[in-house]
């Protein structure tokens, strides 16, 4: 199987109870076109302050060692420890 290089999304969390915090995400090419991070939020429609989390730029070609979401990261962990 050809490995491709991974989909990556810039996102920031938070509402007025937390801190604004940057993560980057997996984007999910899996289903929905591509639409949803790997944690399961929209990219497209994201909105700081109605859904407390937001994308920042364009999606971009990286290394999933760049993912720093933690739930991104449990599911990577997740689908690595399969067998």
């Amino acid at each position: 199987m050809k490995k491709v290089r991974a989909t990556l999304q810039k996102m920031g969390y938070g509402d007025e109870y937390s801190e604004y915090t940057e993560y980057v995400c997996l984007v999910d090419e899996t289903c929905h076109g591509g639409e949803y991070t790997f944690c399961g939020n929209a990219i497209p429609d994201s909105h700081l302050d109605i859904e407390g989390f937001e994308a920042i730029g364009d999606e971009y070609k990286g290394s999933i060692k760049e993912v720093t979401c933690p739930q991104c990261l449990k599911r990577i962990e997740y689908i690595k420890s399969l067998k």
